[in-house]
């Protein structure tokens, strides 16, 4: 359809009066922030600092039939998960392909496979789940239409850490004040009903009530720092106005490697206190597990007499993998007894299709490469920002080191949800008064309870509705998907589709410097290969080349912390990402600083025969411009090390870390960058002394020059002045000679 036909209409006449707006937009931003819209800033690892959470300025528009669709199916979804967790033949038998390749998928597996051999000591679980969807415009025969979609459909069902229980409902209050300051007061009626925070902690009190004991408590699992901190320091005030007398605690999986015990019945234990429930908030992608340590304390969890959110199961079947195991024939009716209810769920499966390791019986494999425009590659992952999209399948799919990579993937059709006007604001931009196309996912909650035998309660809870750019391909708040519109100082990528059990991990400095871990030679290159298209002002290629830093790296033994040794980078066996980006920081400086030396080498090259010239006594053959300019690119070097850089000082950010700031100047001073940054300065100011010195000399030979000029004109003044004095004085002599003839006639 033509790209106008296809846009949703939108809740008032855009686009807004600028000065209205402008206006609007001050407003709104401090509503967010006082009212906990908020997020911690992805640059800062401050707890002390937060930010209003991106946001539409307009509530979007979804068409109610379709959505009131959504909520009633979510409930035979629950259902449905349910079921399929409880089935460990078909999770075995699904996810053996990625099992065999995805280390991951495979530790996951072994928890499970052990906790289900032993007989699970808590068989009841508690799921919290969110369904994905989507509106599809993509129409599969020319009909005569008169919407801009034909159907929705599920992008995919979350299992695990389902967030955004507040910012769902806080950003329904948000778009209620909005059409209120607009005079739109009218229009807050459509705004459907959001209960999903009381719905979701409603149900974690639930399962507590179940464990049956008054003084557990319930256990939330988080990051090491957590970004999306308003979301979930709601959950547990909410948990608090609902049940006063539940205590809520908070442990990173490493924290609970040392202080997590089984009591004498599997109850599990931290720091003396009982847990009756656990709330998975992390532990969904490798880098959360940094070492053993958080695995092994995972399958203690697992095998504890806590309800867990989720349990091992219920993590399984949140895979694509079972995603698109589920979409084949006769799949679901072993789970759904109700034809209709097949049917009906059928009905929202897009294209999924599973990618196998033979060459010759692959026909999703020849899909995606002849077509990669049409799908979404992903991997068995959750938390947003894993999937691949478009032309980078090919060139990913290619860059498999082996074809049994490809059963850790599946290939899914790409919904294309019609687009809306609306502005989208984010804290530190500068666009948020401009109108822009976007589009929306809708994602619905669900909540279930039970054991292999009974369900006690299935409850669909609220919503959830996340706008995003038009083209922009992910949609998750936390995923760090390039749609922002500020530029850090660092960008920190880690590719979540990895198979190895060793993470990958890029740092990408502002200056330019890119700083890979465990990236195969082949990956590496391609990446350097797309970010030329992108370079401004780049160097040399052989110049870059000839300054690249190639290093070891490996883990320590247990308790001892990150080190520099012998030219080996040592990561403790608990280091978090902050370790490698201090190690990278380091090794950044030393390659910038690198590409700087050879600067000033060229440019010493260039002017060395100044000296000699000088030497000999020869004639300098430089103009006045040409020295200007190489005083220019001496200053501007000079600025780039001294002013726009970090040589001369430790940067700020590890100030308030001191094992980061003495890892930080240990890899510095292996590199020797403030000798180096000291003889480059030396160095230039002998560049700075020659280059005044040719300055003055060429200045002097300038002035010598206007001197002889003006001596010149002097003598030609006077030259013209004799000649003249000359033709007056002949002149008269002949005035004389006639009289004299006079006379003597």
């Amino acid at each position: 359809m033509d790209d106008d036909k296809r846009l949703l209409p939108s809740c008032t006449n855009l686009p807004l009066d600028p000065e209205k707006l402008e206006e609007l937009v001050d407003r709104a931003k401090d509503w967010a922030l006082m009212h906990g819209m908020g997020v911690r800033p992805t640059s800062n690892t401050t707890k002390d600092i937060i930010q209003f959470a991106p946001f539409a300025m307009l509530p979007s528009v979804f068409p109610r039939e379709e959505f009131e669709d959504a909520c009633e199916i979510q409930v035979i979804l629950n259902t449905l998960m349910h079921r399929v967790a409880h089935d460990y033949e078909f999770l075995k038998e699904t996810l053996e392909g990625p099992v065999r390749v995805d280390a991951f998928t495979r530790q996951l597996f072994q928890i499970y496979d052990t906790v289900y051999q032993e007989g699970f000591t808590q068989k009841v679980s508690l799921g919290l789940l969110r369904s994905d969807l989507m509106l599809d415009s993509n129409f599969k025969e020319a009909v005569n239409v008169q919407k801009p979609f034909c159907c929705w459909k599920q992008v995919e069902i979350n299992t695990m850490a389902s967030g955004m229980g507040w910012l769902g409902p806080i950003t329904t209050k948000f778009h209620q004040f909005i059409l209120t300051e607009l005079g739109l007061k009218n229009l807050t009626k459509y705004l459907p009903a959001n209960n999903a925070l009381q719905g979701i902690c409603g149900a974690m009190i639930d399962a507590w009530g179940i464990y049956n004991d008054s003084e557990a408590a319930i256990l939330f699992i988080v990051e090491d720092f957590s970004f999306n901190i308003c979301d979930q320091r709601f959950h547990e005030f909410e948990i608090k106005r609902q049940n006063p007398n539940i205590r809520v605690i908070r442990r990173t999986l490493t924290q609970l490697a040392s202080q997590a015990r089984l009591g004498p019945k599997k109850e599990l234990i931290v720091n003396n206190r009982v847990i009756g429930v656990v709330y998975f908030r992390c532990g969904y992608e490798p880098g959360q597990y940094p070492s053993e340590k958080e695995w092994e304390v995972r399958l203690l969890i697992e095998r504890s007499l806590a309800i867990k959110s989720p349990s091992i199961q219920y993590h399984l079947a949140g895979t694509k993998k079972i995603q698109q195991a589920l979409a084949k024939p006769g799949v679901l009716e072993q789970y759904l007894n109700n034809e209709k209810t097949v049917v009906r769920v059928k009905e929202i499966f897009t294209g999924l299709y599973a990618l196998g390791a033979d060459e010759n019986e692959n026909t999703t494999l020849d899909m995606a490469m002849a077509n990669p425009e049409r799908f979404v590659l992903k991997p068995q992952r959750e938390g947003g920002g894993n999937n691949i999209y478009g032309l980078d399948i090919r060139a990913f799919l290619q860059s498999m080191k082996s074809p049994q990579e490809r059963l850790a993937w599946i290939l899914m059709d790409k919904i294309h949800p019609p687009p809306q006007l609306n502005y989208i604001v984010r804290a530190a931009s500068s666009d948020s008064l401009q109108l822009k196309r976007v589009i929306s996912e809708l994602g619905i909650f669900g909540i279930i309870i039970g054991d292999d035998k009974t369900i006690f309660s299935n409850k669909q809870v609220g919503h959830l509705l996340r706008t995003k750019p038009h083209g922009c391909n992910e949609g998750g708040l936390m995923s760090g998907i390039a749609c922002t519109d500020t530029l850090p100082d660092v960008i920190h990528a880690v590719p979540k589709y990895e198979i190895d059990h060793e993470i990958k991990e890029i740092y990408f400095f502002r200056e330019g410097t890119v700083v890979m871990w465990n990236i195969p030679d082949l990956e590496s290159g391609n990446l350097l290969q797309f970010l030329k298209s992108y370079e401004d002002s780049s160097y040399a290629p052989t110049l870059v080349q000839s300054e690249s830093e190639m290093m070891s790296y490996t883990y320590t033994e247990a308790q001892k912390r990150s080190h520099l040794k012998d030219g080996d980078i040592y990561l403790a066996s608990d280091a978090t990402s902050l370790d490698k980006y201090t190690f990278s920081n380091a090794i950044s400086q030393s390659v910038k600083l690198g590409i700087w030396e050879a600067s000033l080498e060229a440019y010493i090259d260039s002017i060395e025969f100044v000296t000699e010239d000088l030497k000999a006594g020869r004639r300098i053959k430089m103009t006045r411009e040409e020295v200007l300019r190489k005083q220019g690119e001496l200053f501007a070097l000079r600025h780039l090390i001294n002013l726009s850089s970090d040589l001369l000082d430790t940067p700020d950010f590890y100030w308030e870390n001191d094992e980061l700031e003495t890892l930080y100047q240990q890899t510095c001073g292996y590199f020797s960058i403030a000798k180096r940054t000291r003889v480059m300065n030396e160095k230039i100011n002998h560049c700075v002394e020659l280059v005044e010195l040719l300055s003055s000399h060429l200045s002097d030979r300038h002035h010598v020059r206007l001197e002889w000029m003006i001596i010149v004109l002097i003598m030609v003044e006077v030259a013209f002045e004799t000649l003249h004095y000359l033709d007056r004085y002949l002149g008269k002599n002949e005035e004389s000679g006639v009289t004299v003839a006079n006379i003597v006639t």
